[in-house]
């Protein structure tokens, strides 16, 4: 028998009985088992550590050369969406007109 233990994660369900997470690599037969409680959820992260993370991507982004898009870039795609938009409303309506007028 193989005398290394397994450890695997499960979920204690409200019945008491137990959920593994996966196959147990193990032949059938006969087993001894410990449950304990995993370790506690992390807490989540202060604002401080997301800023930290922020300025850290800024800064290896600049130091790669890498710029993010201007305001006034941004506001040209968003111009030119919505150009698109109303392209192809007008030639819908156009399609729809002319099915209406090759019905009557």
């Amino acid at each position: 028998m193989n005398a290394t233990p397994v450890t695997v994660h499960g979920i204690v369900r409200p019945d008491g009985s137990l959920e593994l997470s996966q196959p147990i690599a193990l032949p059938p037969g006969e087993v001894e088992v410990t449950v304990q409680p995993a370790a506690a959820p992390p807490q989540p992260k202060r604002k401080k550590d997301v800023l930290a993370v922020l300025e850290r991507i800024w800064a290896e982004r600049e130091a790669l050369g890498l710029r993010g898009r201007t305001k006034e870039q941004i506001d040209a795609d968003i111009r030119a969406m919505r150009d698109e938009w109303d392209e192809r409303q007008a030639e819908l309506e156009r399609i729809r007109d002319q099915a209406r007028s090759s019905r009557e």
